[in-house]
């Protein structure tokens, strides 16, 4: 079944914006009385019978309606890598496994403090439609170190690094079913005090393992 997305509910029905219309009509030539999938990115999966087709939107009635609940919500603040691609790469498997947010961090080590935030909101969409995943995750534009501890919104907190050894593998941390953060640095890792302002924040310092991992893959 085709899967799409909107945020304009309206009652019974739904929306379909000039974008999602152009896939759904003129692409994969649905028609009035078809059925489809719409998704509002926020665990909502709308199964839907097109029933009006305009020029630059798609009018479509509600038939079921489903609520997937998300038990755990991950926030991701990683640092972006100097290849935009990476990026890329790294968001689509995030929004596969249905990441919560993501918060792009400027570290004292980070090369690159810019993102294409619209490029990269649109391959999160691409990637939530391609996977039918109802979640779509809150991207959040580059942020410095000590700005973006203002969004943390769980008491489990981690900051993951390469500082020194003996460190805890995130797998032995983790706890319960409580909402979790957790920090990624960017290629040059965080510096040691941004480790220890971290630490004073009520951070656990954790390893993803013995391997040094890209930054990339270790969102």
């Amino acid at each position: 079944m085709d899967f799409f997305y909107s945020k304009n509910i309206e009652g019974k029905n739904i929306i379909l914006n000039k974008n999602e219309m152009i896939h759904c009509v003129r692409s994969l030539r649905k028609k009035i009385n078809d059925f489809i999938y719409v998704s509002d990115g926020n665990g909502v999966c709308y199964y839907c019978k097109i029933i009006k087709i305009e020029s630059e939107t798609c009018r479509l009635q509600i038939v079921k309606k489903d609520k997937i609940e998300k038990k755990i919500k991950i926030h991701l603040f990683i640092s972006p890598t100097k290849n935009h691609k990476r990026i890329e790469w790294m968001l689509e498997k995030l929004v596969e496994v249905g990441i919560y947010r993501i918060t792009f961090l400027i570290c004292k080590n980070s090369i690159r403090k810019t993102v294409n935030l619209d490029r990269l909101n649109k391959i999160a969409l691409s990637a939530m439609k391609q996977t039918q995943n109802c979640f779509l995750p809150t991207i959040d534009d580059c942020l410095s170190f000590n700005d973006a501890f203002r969004l943390i919104e769980t008491n489990e907190k981690y900051i993951a690094h390469l500082c020194y050894d003996n460190i805890p593998f995130l797998s032995n941390s983790i706890k319960g079913d409580e909402n979790k953060c957790i920090f990624i640095g960017p290629e040059g890792d965080f510096s040691r005090d941004e480790v220890s302002y971290a630490l004073k924040k009520g951070f656990v310092e954790v390893s993803l393992g013995h391997s040094r991992l890209r930054t990339e893959t270790s969102g």
